[in-house]
Formats: structure tokens, sequence, C-alpha cells
């Protein structure tokens, strides 16, 4: 399968008909639709099912558009980065960032890299920790910032902040209106929480450990939903500390929870990768901060 015969395919399964593909791509139809049934044959699977004139795409067809997706992305990023090598530190760099980072960290740091080599471009991808680190080891980005638990075996990595959790509370909910700005896990403990989708075992087991009980309401991504639901008092948002940018100006009373929750934000690139040149000068940088 080479690399015309699949963005090939990715045409015709966007449109899902060969005469419009075949159209937009200046191939002749006849050769498009030997293409397709090349490729079908080389798989030994159907990727369309044939209905008049129109197609429609198999299970089996999605999945071979996913996949063939990220390929694409892939070849085009080591075609950028290949090319950009010789251009020393005019190059891209591809960033991943879970939300929080994205909003309170990363424009320092950008700002920054930028007055030092202000050719670089970059590609910036935002997500959960999960999501982020996902598309770190397919190789669509040079480096990624996540919440630990990471995978130690397949990343390097430096660690950059510990961070306090804290709780966003509705202007109207009674635990807004008490002085103090931090409040306990047993103040919590009768609460409604909303919880990042991804945190909600963690969170579960703070609470076990001090010998209460955790009452999620909801798990939410992304960060923005958590917000929006604490502000309309349905429940309180537990969050790590770097939200609190993202909450800022809205109707909510911000208080750190007392107890020793915490949790580590890492800057993660692949192991025994090959880096680019951007990429490495990247790292230097935050381990000089």
């Amino acid at each position: 399968m080479d690399l015309l015969l699949m963005r090939h395919f990715l045409k015709v399964a966007e449109l899902e008909n060969v005469t419009q593909a075949s159209l937009e791509l200046h191939v002749a139809q006849p050769h498009l639709t030997r293409q397709i049934k090349s490729l079908e044959d080389e798989l030994g699977v159907s990727l369309f099912t044939r209905e008049k004139k129109r197609l429609h795409i198999t299970d089996e067809g999605h999945f071979l558009k996913q996949q063939a997706e990220q390929i694409l992305k892939l070849v085009e990023k080591t075609e950028r980065q290949v090319k950009e090598m010789h251009a020393a530190m005019a190059g891209t760099l591809f960033l991943g960032a879970i939300e929080t980072v994205g909003t309170a960290l990363l424009p320092d740091w950008i700002s920054e890299f930028s007055s030092k080599f202000s050719e670089v471009k970059y590609n910036i991808w935002s997500g959960n920790s999960k999501d982020v680190t996902e598309r770190l080891e397919k190789g669509l980005l040079d480096l990624a910032v996540v919440r630990e638990p990471f995978d130690s075996q397949k990343f390097d990595s430096i660690p950059l902040k510990d961070e306090n959790w804290i709780v966003l509370i509705s202007e109207e909910h009674i635990l807004s209106q008490k002085s103090k700005d931090t409040l306990s896990l047993r103040e919590l403990s009768g609460e409604p929480l909303l919880v990042p989708s991804q945190r909600l075992e963690e969170v579960q087991k703070w609470f076990s450990a001090e010998g209460y009980t955790a009452n999620i309401r909801c798990g939410f991504s992304p960060l923005l939903n958590g917000i929006v639901l604490a502000e309309k008092n349905l429940g309180i948002a537990v969050v790590p500390e770097l939200a609190r940018k993202s909450a800022a100006n809205r109707k909510l009373i911000i208080k750190t929870i007392e107890d020793n929750c915490q949790t580590r934000v890492a800057l993660i690139w692949r192991k025994n990768t090959e880096l680019p040149t951007v990429a490495k000068k990247f790292i230097d940088l935050i381990s000089e901060i």
C-alpha cells in the first residue's frame, strides 16, 4: 500500500463517491475504481458496500481510514523535519500538553524560547494525559507535558511542578461562605463532586485512605465542562492547581484541599528516539527553568 493509494482511498472514504473523488483528485474514474478494488483485494476485505451510485464505508474501511490519517500525518511531520534539519533552529516543534498547562505554562515557555529562536514554528495539541501520551507514542508529537503516572519504560522525562489540588465551588454553595481558604476531605466527603474522568480512581483513594467515601456525581472532560457544572452549582469540581487560571472570572470560589493531595507535571519524550534539534533545545530551556 503506497502513500498515493492511501491518499486516494482517504478521498473516496471522505466523499463516499468515486466520481466526486476522481474529479477532486484529477484521476480518471476507472483508474480510481481499480485502485480501490486492488486495495480491497490486497487486504482481503471490503472497504465499501455499493448501493447504486453510492458507496458506504464498512467497519474495516473506517479502521483503515483512521490508521491512514495517522500514517500520513506522521509522514508529513517526518518529511517536514528532515527538510528542516539543515535549517538549524528554523524548524517546527510539535508539542502536546494537558489543558491546564496549555493555558498556564506553555505561553511563558514559548515566549522565552521564541526570544532566543525567533524562526521556530509551533504545532500544539491539547487533551488529557492519556490522549496526549498516545499521540506522543505514535510519533505525532516531539514532546508532551502530562501528569504522572506515565510509563517510564517508554518515556524519558523532566519533572516540572508538584501541584496541590483545589476545589471550584459555586458562589451559591454553603461551603463558599467559609472564611478559610482550605477545605478538608472530611468537609468534602458529603458533597457531590465533579472529577476529571482520568482521575476518578485517584480521588476515590484519597477519601478511602482517610476513612471517607467520595460522592462523585460526574466525571468530566474537558476542563471547561467541570468549570461550567460547578458554576451552575451542580457539584464541587476537584481539579489541579493549574486550573485556577482557567476558572478565573467565573462565579466560583476557589479553595485548596488541605490534606496531602498532590500531583506532578512532567515533560516527557520517547526513549531511544532521535529528537529534532529544536526539541532538544526546548528540553534544554525547560531544564534551565
